[in-house]
């Protein structure tokens, strides 16, 4: 064949094989939106006189990072915060059936609206939730709000009715933390189902801390789905121990006929989180810059592999609580940052990276609580790494978590633009934070 043809050839084998590449896209119901808590909030001005590290007077704690309590309310009411749309699917008419599963779970006004829609809607609710939540403050109480509520018996006949179900997991069988973050939504009559999935836990974790949210509406019969309702099925039923868990998943996944996505990879722990972290670390190898958002920061695998890169010359910027730093000031857990946290950061820092802080109200319990990062490709072909897990050893190899590589351009553009709006407009650098540890 002429030079001409074979070009040819060759671009008509990669177009037929990226026509039968499989895309979460394909789903006649797709739809895929992020939201980002992003939660309006004043500039809190210091009741004292403050000065920064720099020696600049500090008048306030930084506008809509800094947050109270006082704030919830008006931002749980934004049409584009977490908190809004998980209300809005809970209580869409069409979704018959949603089961959750968090770490903890502490938002009334979610209790309110799932005991609200089992009562009018006879919605059917199962819940996992960590086994150490009812040691959680305010948890009991919302669970037991939830688990209590019952469809009303002038509506639906005792048969009909669908009766809550709670469990508790995780912490047992060589199993740590029940620390997914997820919803499924079925719809009535239809095959269309949404996927929520995200950073955050159903607390303050909808509204007030720093975390992003996904909602992803596709099919039951796409991999995407079944791999989620693997998960479901693991958690409920094969959870003992974490041998048999990792067994049932490998065996659930093998049964799913659809073929996986090739534009949103789940990865699945404890299974996958080997692969998981393999990923990122080839991922950051193969990037020219990365952008880290993070709450807990102890990976060997991801520090080792961030500060090669920035010893290698590479952009490497990193965005944490500020709680991270005071840890390390005031040699004491602060939020639920180690000091050592810091000096792990500080690695990354010292071989060439970035680093900025988020300075949120740990008073409050009030956390940056964004886990992902961005891989910026010479190639153009962008991803990001994003979900339920910290950047822990125990995420990647014996806690339940939930992780999604996405390679969807439109997903990745709008992480891009978040990070850039933190880095740009929220995050303070190191000389911009007060010298003493006070509030407003």
């Amino acid at each position: 064949l002429r030079e001409t043809d074979m070009k040819l050839l060759l671009i008509f084998i990669i177009t037929l094989g990226s026509a039968f590449a499989s895309s979460i896209k394909d789903s006649k119901y797709y739809n895929y939106s992020v939201y980002f808590t992003n939660p309006e909030c004043p500039a809190y001005e210091y009741k004292e006189e403050v000065y920064s590290i720099a020696g600049e007077k500090l008048k306030a704690k930084p506008k809509n990072v800094y947050c109270k309590y006082s704030d919830k309310v008006k931002n749980q009411k934004r049409p584009s915060s977490p908190h809004y749309n998980i209300k809005k699917l809970i209580s869409d008419p069409e979704v018959s059936e949603v089961f959750l599963t968090y770490l903890s779970f502490s938002n009334s006004d979610i209790a309110n609206t799932l005991c609200k829609q089992i009562q009018q809607r006879n919605l059917k609710v199962t819940f996992i939730i960590d086994s150490k939540n009812l040691e959680r403050e305010g948890s009991d109480e919302k669970l037991r709000k939830v688990g209590n509520c019952r469809p009303s018996k002038e509506l639906f006949s005792k048969e009909e009715m669908n009766i809550p179900r709670i469990e508790f997991r995780g912490n047992k069988g060589g199993l740590g933390f029940a620390h997914n973050k997820i919803i499924l939504a079925q719809y009535n009559k239809s095959d269309k189902v949404t996927v929520v999935f995200s950073s955050g836990n159903m607390s303050s974790g909808t509204v007030l801390h720093h975390e992003n949210w996904h909602f992803l509406t596709t099919d039951k019969g796409s991999y995407f789905y079944q791999a989620h309702l693997c998960i479901k099925e693991g958690m409920l039923n094969h959870a003992d121990r974490k041998s048999h868990f990792k067994k049932y998943i490998k065996a659930c996944r093998k049964q799913i006929q659809s073929e996986p996505e090739d534009d949103i990879r789940l990865y699945i722990v404890p299974s996958d989180g080997d692969v998981a972290m393999d990923n990122i670390v080839s991922n950051i190898e193969s990037s020219y810059k990365v952008d880290v958002a993070f709450h807990r920061f102890t990976n060997k695998s991801l520090i080792s592999a961030l500060v090669e890169a920035a010893k290698s010359k590479k952009d490497v910027r990193l965005i944490g609580d500020d709680d991270l730093f005071w840890s390390a000031q005031l040699d004491r857990v602060v939020g639920a940052n180690m000091f050592t946290e810091y000096y792990k950061a500080l690695k990354v820092v010292r071989a060439g990276g970035e680093m900025k802080y988020m300075q949120t109200n740990e008073n409050a319990r009030l956390l940056h609580h964004n886990k992902f990062v961005i891989f910026h490709k010479k190639d153009g072909k962008d991803a990001v790494h994003c979900g339920a897990g910290n950047f822990t050893k125990a995420a990647f190899s014996k806690n339940f978590e939930n992780y999604y590589f996405i390679t969807i351009p439109e997903v990745v553009d709008t992480f891009k633009k978040q990070y850039k709006y933190m880095w740009n407009e929220l995050a303070s650098d190191k000389k911009e934070l007060p010298k003493r540890y006070v509030y407003p």
